[in-house]
């Protein structure tokens, strides 16, 4: 309805035409109203009264006038009339809250008979609405603010119900009555959600009406039974509850309510728990949420999730929540973490390099521009590889995240002989290209240098990568890998022998030479006629991978198997939720790697404080309890301890001993009971036939016994390897100790700029000795920057200068593999906004914690063997042997009855309870 002008008096110069409407319609009566030259005259001072029945089809006007007296004539502003209108829902057109007309205050509202309006409330509200004080009925025009500024001196509706109702004197504390004010439509929706709790249903928002602006000007909140069902039979609760209440503005951008209907046509809901499962009462508050989300990510299972929010709230029935929408907001959570999932991970490789200038992290993408690989490894990690990056185990059987990718793990063992994590990595696939691309990033972000010894499993395609990438890199297998389908393979040999299972098991563990090794399996064979086993033989074909006593001469800090990588991975379900995605994984990982530096604080603690218990008391003893760490040294003591056994027979004197054991005759057939132990000129060196220290850097029992009997005091600076000491992470010699001062700050600490650091420095002290030494270095720098000049000019991003300049732009170290031939650094570059997430290779159900096949394993059935030829291939029914076994007598038949041979219990003399007698 467009709006009148006004005339000089303030009234329309023209004829309503609200008024017109009314007398067209024959509901006005034209002696009791006229229209006379742009005034309205009214016949009665009391004030006309113009209505319609509130069933018809057309709208009613009512004016309810308060001019002077009997005066009808209303001029200027010496007197207003203020007054409501009610339309019918279809008839009158009306539409809108009500138009101002001139001096005049209308209001438009909806009758609740008819077929509905769209836009306006209520007829019955009228009376209240307009006895209601503050507030004016008006049509809202343009942007409306959500809603009003909350006023310190102005009671809530909340403080205002629970004050009343002693006066109310009602069963229930929450009382939403007509006119009732709030500041915002959240604060009306918590006051009518507390009142549906105490009745027992739950509420919903149901339909609302913007302006032209698309701002909010009425809105209904309808029980949670409201509304009708999508199709009938169904499960559906929505039943056309009329209960609901009608919130609309106020002058002051508050809400208030117009009309409420209390009645409901289904049952309430009686008991706490059964109010709990309606949405509206299972909301979670933002401060449960980040509770919530905190256990979460520290992977806390639902059930104990809640039964932790259940302590908070004193029990479980006192929680305002379900599991069930405890659950969604799990899903959520988890739906938030994986979107944007490469652009999160980023954002949280720039917060590590923020407190971490040498993290350094590297990516591998496909044509797609998808993620193949990641890794990622962070300034400690680099350090610790400067001093303990000598042996490494890799494996990749743990795989539990969000695109089911594999994750290998770099693992080493420090100076307690702990293990240390030196970095991780994401794969799509364990192809021969992958893992090339693995272990050479790994070397080039560790500064270049490969490692001495790495222990893998025994998949194919890394052993080929490490044949390619690490040429002079000792490879071996794991032990546990090689042996963990024994029990499988080898069937009732190894589960039902107990004899052949413990032999089996201390040649595996004991073995200490190859010539042992080989006459205790040759032995064990024999002993149980395996020379034919199917898996016996494959093993020992390969015993040259995994077997203890090739490990001689080659040092793998004591380890034979990837246990260490293990361990490492059950660590890390502890940290990493199953189906997490890469910025979770890599979070997680990052609080793996805290832990386990506090355990390394933890032993750099107990070695400089706490005192060692001596074993025997020997001045060798004292002198290793001063040079190595205390774990060390417990390993140490009980090699003093194991040196007990033996006697020292002389050879050569000052040259050559033997080291016998005490208890030969009780030894294995194939234990080897005496070690030869040859002596340096001077006594620099002990080396004993085992090859022990070569393997695990620590002297032998057999010459320890030996330096015992001659009364060597001290360990030989030749057995002693600096990784096992207390100053194992000094990289300064100690001629040159008073130089670590000017090694510069931790960023600066990369293995190229340090070795050539030291080197240099050794240089210096030796052309600083006379006039003629300084000439010949500085002859040889002269030709160093000659030839050095072109060699230097292709940059390959790992220098010192590169990392400063790339950390002065706030740049990240994020490198982008999309070609290929990864190892050319000019086809590098840094990650964008364009790389994508890989595909996402969920299995169906639950993700699961449990160990990964790796890929050589998959697919592999499982092995049956022959129960009378222990052969692979064939059963005892089409063994081509069985008529060549030796038969089994026939067990003769028994009488049940008599426990006599020779008859049945069908024909058995003996009565039963003459059996029964004789028992």
């Amino acid at each position: 309805m467009a709006e009148t002008s006004t005339g000089d008096h303030g009234l329309s110069s023209r004829p309503s035409p609200l008024l017109l409407w009314a007398a067209s319609s024959g509901t006005v009566d034209a002696s009791r109203a006229c229209i006379v030259g742009g005034s309205t005259e009214l016949s009665s001072g009391s004030g006309p009264c113009i209505s319609e029945s509130s069933c018809g089809g057309a709208g009613a006007a009512s004016f309810e006038g308060g001019g002077k007296g009997s005066d009808p004539n209303l001029v200027g502003d010496d007197s207003r009339c203020q007054g409501s209108l009610s339309a019918g829902s279809r008839g009158g057109g009306f539409e809108g809250h009500g138009r101002a007309v001139a001096g005049w205050h209308l209001s438009l509202t909806a009758s609740s008979c008819g077929a509905g309006s769209e836009g306006a409330g209520r007829a019955s509200e009228t009376e209240a609405a307009v006895a209601a004080p503050g507030w004016q009925r008006r049509v809202h025009r343009g942007n409306i603010p959500e809603g009003r500024d909350p006023d310190a001196g102005r009671v809530s509706a909340l403080e205002s119900a629970m004050r009343g109702f002693a006066d109310r004197n009602t069963d229930f504390v929450i009382d939403p009555s007509l006119g009732t004010e709030f500041d915002s439509l959240s604060e009306a929706y918590d006051f009518y959600n507390l009142y549906s709790w105490e009745i027992g249903f739950g509420i919903r928002y149901g339909h609302s009406r913007k302006n032209v602006a698309g701002s909010k000007t009425v809105q209904e909140i309808i029980c949670g039974c409201g509304g009708k069902p999508q199709r009938s039979n169904n499960t559906s609760v929505c039943c056309e509850c009329p209960a609901r209440i009608v919130l609309r503005r106020t002058d002051d951008h508050g809400w208030y309510i117009s009309d409420h209907k209390s009645g409901h046509n289904h049952r309430l809901s009686e008991t706490c728990a059964e109010k709990r499962n309606w949405p509206s009462h299972r909301n979670i508050d933002k401060y449960t949420k980040d509770l919530i989300r905190h256990l979460r990510e520290n992977n806390v299972n639902l059930n104990k999730v809640y039964c932790v929010i259940g302590s908070f709230f004193g029990a479980l029935g006192k929680v305002p929540f379900n599991k069930r929408s405890l659950r969604t907001l799990c899903a959520k959570i988890n739906h938030e973490h994986s979107d944007d999932d490469v652009l999160k991970t980023m954002e949280v490789f720039r917060e590590m390099r923020a407190h971490d200038p040498e993290f350094i992290d590297s990516v591998r993408v496909d044509g797609d521009s998808r993620v193949k690989a990641l890794m990622w490894i962070d300034g400690r990690s680099k350090m610790q590889y400067k001093h303990f990056g000598d042996v490494i185990t890799f494996d990749t059987t743990y795989r539990t995240n969000l695109y089911d990718m594999p994750f290998g793990l770099f693992v080493g063992v420090n100076n307690h002989f702990q293990s240390i994590v030196l970095g991780g990595v994401l794969l799509r696939d364990e192809t021969i290209e992958s893992f090339k691309w693995v272990f050479t990033e790994f070397v080039s972000l560790m500064g270049g240098k490969p490692p001495m010894t790495i222990l893998t499993d025994q998949c194919r395609a890394m052993e080929v990568a490490i044949e390619d990438v690490l040429p002079d890199t000792t490879h071996r297998w794991c032990k546990w890998h090689v042996l963990r389908k024994a029990k499988e393979r080898l069937g009732p040999v190894y589960s039902k022998n107990s004899g052949f299972r413990d032999e089996f098991h201390k040649i595996i563990n004991s073995m200490l030479t190859t010539h042992e090794f080989e006459c205790a399996w040759g032995f064990l064979i024999e002993k149980y006629g395996l020379q034919n086993h199917p898996f016996l033989t494959q093993i020992y074909e390969v015993r040259r991978r995994w077997a203890k006593p090739y490990f001689s001469g080659k040092f793998c800090a004591m380890q034979t198997s990837t246990q260490r990588s293990e361990s490492a991975n059950h660590m890390l379900k502890g940290y990493v939720p199953p189906g997490s995605s890469m910025n979770m994984f890599v979070r997680q990982y990052a609080k793996l790697q805290f832990d386990r530096e506090s355990d390394e604080s933890f032993e750099e603690k107990r070695t400089k404080l706490a005192g060692f218990v001596l074993q025997v008391g020997v001045p060798i003893e004292l002198h290793a309890s001063k040079l190595y760490t205390a774990a060390m040294y417990e390993l140490f003591r009980k090699i003093i301890f194991e040196s007990g056994a033996y006697v020292v027979e002389v050879v050569v004197p000052k040259l050559k001993y033997i080291a016998r054991h005490v208890q030969s005759e009780r030894r294995e057939r194939w234990s080897k009971v005496s070690f030869e132990v040859n002596v340096s000129g001077d006594g620099d060196a002990y080396n004993c036939e085992c090859g022990q220290f070569d393997h695990t850097g620590l002297l032998c029992c057999h010459a320890l016994r030996v330096m015992i009997n001659l009364g060597v005091q001290e360990i030989p600076k030749h057995h002693i390897m600096k990784r096992w000491t207390k100053n194992a992470r000094d990289i300064l010699p100690e001629h040159l100790a008073h130089y670590q001062k000017d090694s510069g700050p931790a960023r600066s600490q990369t293995f190229r700029h340090s070795t050539l650091y030291i080197s240099a420095l050794q240089l210096v002290k030796m052309g600083d000795a006379n006039v003629q030494s300084y000439h010949v270095l500085m002859a040889c720098f002269a030709d160093a920057k000659s030839k050095l000049a072109e060699i230097s000019a292709e940059q390959d991003g790992m220098s010192l200068v590169e990392k400063e300049s790339v950390e002065a732009t706030g740049s990240s170290m994020t490198i982008v593999e999309t070609n290929p031939d990864f190892a050319d650094p000019a086809v590098r570059k840094r990650l964008h906004e364009g790389v994508k997430p890989p595909d996402r290779k969920r299995k169906l159900g639950r993700p699961t914690n449990a160990r990964e096949k790796p890929g050589y394993e998959v697919g592999v059935q499982r092995s049956r063997y022959c129960t009378g030829c222990h052969t692979k291939g064939h059963t005892i029914t089409t063994c081509p042997m069985r008529s060549h076994l030796p038969k089994k007598p026939r067990r003769e038949a028994t009488c049940s009855n008599c426990g006599l041979t020779g008859h049945r219990k069908t024909n058995c003399k003996v009565s039963f309870q003459d059996a029964l007698a004789g028992m």
